[in-house]
């Protein structure tokens, strides 16, 4: 009667609205947009990763 196993730490997170959860995707959606309509009209500066070599040891 007693199998039960330990898999692992759980950490529950609190359940949202069907409105909290439209909330964020929808200012998601329009930051999305923005940064879109930015970057094809080439007003949008996005920095050049930074390039770094690394030498392996052989």
């Amino acid at each position: 009667m007693s199998d039960l196993e330990y898999v692992g730490q759980m950490n529950p997170k609190p359940l949202t609205s069907l409105e909290e959860d439209f909330k964020r995707d929808r200012a998601q959606f329009q930051k999305d947009e923005l940064d879109r309509a930015l970057r094809r009209s080439g007003k949008l500066v996005t920095p050049e990763p930074e390039t770094t070599y690394e030498r392996f040891e052989e």
